[in-house]
């Protein structure tokens, strides 16, 4: 059975910001890309309607080489799931393939560290948005919020060794965030001794007029969540809203590359979903009395 479509109105923003020379960052929203190098900054919007959309966000390591290289690995690879990613049906799926994209991008990425003799990484952060399920995964630090009318969830988990240190109890979330050396990541693409590379994963209900963000730490980092939640509780489009974040993030301080890519949610496929149901019920009941009417003409 063909799936059911929801729309989306998206904006991506990429920028260089005011300290580095080259930006690192790059974003994936349905199939586009930033597929150059050297850029200082791209934007993308559009209002899309797919049965599946796929965002995601890779920060390059700037203490690494060619980090800029390593995360368009992870959103090339994601460009050659794309198949894949089309068949998701539910989280399971969602899963399954994420997982499966994450081994591709690290291993690509590895052959590259090994053929230039340097160490390569990317954060990883990506959602998977049907109308069945919203599925969220990350490696790394580049966070993930879902706002609604409850409020703001962050629905990443960063993979730094500062929240495994909050997380065994050995120090609270607040030193965390404050911890000299508090971005170094746990896990990422490129790792060396990957093993079993699992990303954070958790899933969510999306309704219409909710917002989703996916951003670099060159944001999240110098903007607090108050800050982000009153920018996406704004009803400006989109492409307004990404903007007013990377503008607040520069003159607050951040001396990153920004990216942001924010998604608002104009039909989230219930009603399609509520017609399909009732089309089923009304096929069965009218079969159902074809059958008895059969059944009582030949008594």
């Amino acid at each position: 059975m063909k799936g059911i479509p929801i729309t989306l109105e998206i904006a991506a923003v990429t920028d260089v910001g005011r300290r580095r020379r080259c930006n690192e960052d790059n974003f994936f929203v349905n199939g586009a890309f930033v597929d150059h190098y050297k850029v200082k900054a791209e934007r993308f919007d559009s209002v899309d309607t797919e049965e599946v959309h796929v965002l995601a966000v890779c920060d390059g390591m700037g203490g690494l080489a060619d980090g800029e290289v390593a995360a368009m690995t992870g959103v090339t690879t994601l460009s050659d799931f794309s198949d894949d990613l089309q068949a998701v049906k539910s989280y399971e799926d969602a899963s399954f393939t994420a997982r499966r994209i994450v081994s591709a991008a690290n291993d690509r990425i590895r052959k590259r560290s090994k053929k230039i003799g340097k160490d390569m990484g990317s954060t990883f952060s990506m959602l998977v948005a049907t109308a069945n399920c919203l599925y969220a995964c990350n490696l790394g630090d580049s966070e993930i919020y879902l706002k609604n009318v409850y409020g703001m969830e962050r629905l990443s988990k960063p993979q730094t060794f500062a929240q495994e240190l909050a997380d065994r109890g050995a120090i609270s979330e607040n030193q965390a965030g404050r911890l000299y050396g508090r971005n170094q990541l746990s896990k990422y693409l490129g790792m060396e001794n990957a093993g079993g590379l699992i990303p954070n994963e958790c899933s969510a209900e999306m309704r219409r007029g909710d917002i989703l963000l996916i951003c670099s730490d060159g944001v999240s980092d110098v903007l607090p969540s108050h800050s982000i939640y009153a920018s996406l509780s704004s009803n400006r489009p989109v492409r307004e809203i990404a903007d007013t974040l990377i503008e607040k993030a520069i003159r607050k301080g951040s001396g990153d590359n920004l990216t942001v890519v924010i998604a608002r949610v104009l039909d989230d496929g219930r009603e399609a979903r509520l017609r399909r149901i009732v089309g089923a019920v009304l096929g069965v009941t009218a079969a159902a009395l074809l059958l008895a009417t059969i059944i009582i003409s030949l008594m």
